[in-house]
């Protein structure tokens, strides 16, 4: 947690110092809800089983430093269920956002009608089991594309594909214990959402149309 406050504290610095230039607005905020799919990290008795499902819902919050790099602050839930076994993760991440379109010059080449966002991420996620009164926390690594189609100069709609890694999961998706030893494991999961972005500020454009 002290390390998340520290990283939180070095974005609204960050933020605070790229202030001078006002061309266009920098904030978004956005909401999702998708497809999530498990790695298959179960019990014996639910070795074969799919935990697959629409059970993802995110919203969070974009800052763009400049028209090609931003920070965004999200969370996510992951519902994975199967008659009375499963488990949730509720997961906080910071990531690293690029313009990936801007490579391209996606946006001029579509008449700003098209854009691509990637990012890279890291976080904290708390699992919640089914089989257990208590839950445990995972540090979280996170990789997504997100392509965008612009709707208006205050709302996009987005696609998302986001591969997670969970470290040091000791519950598998089924909630039930993976290793009588407590051992680890590295649960993986991957989703696809469709969400959208609001725009804010008081600009005409935002920086992912710029």
């Amino acid at each position: 947690m002290q390390r998340m406050c520290l990283v939180l504290l070095f974005l609204t610095t960050l933020m605070a110092s790229a202030q001078g230039e006002k061309n266009w607005n920098r904030f978004s905020i956005e909401t999702g809800y998708g497809y999530v799919t498990p790695s298959k990290l179960y019990g014996n008795e639910f070795d074969k089983s799919d935990f697959s499902g629409f059970n993802h819902f995110d919203v969070g919050i974009r800052y763009m430093i400049t028209p090609k790099f931003g920070v965004k602050l999200n969370y996510g839930r992951d519902a994975f269920s199967k008659d009375d076994a499963g488990i949730t993760f509720n997961t906080v991440n910071v990531s690293g956002v690029y313009n990936v379109g801007s490579l391209f010059n996606l946006t001029y080449a579509t008449n700003e009608r098209i854009g691509l966002l990637g990012r890279v991420g890291v976080g904290i996620t708390i699992a919640d089991p089914k089989s257990i009164d208590d839950t445990e926390r995972i540090g979280t690594a996170t990789i997504g594309l997100t392509p965008q189609v612009k709707v208006s100069e205050s709302i996009s709609v987005y696609g998302d594909l986001a591969y997670a890694l969970r470290f040091k999961q000791h519950y598998g998706f089924d909630g039930t214990l993976l290793s009588p030893n407590y051992e680890a494991e590295v649960g993986k999961t991957t989703v696809f959402s469709l969400g959208l972005n609001f725009y804010i500020g008081d600009k005409t454009k935002h920086a992912d149309w710029y």
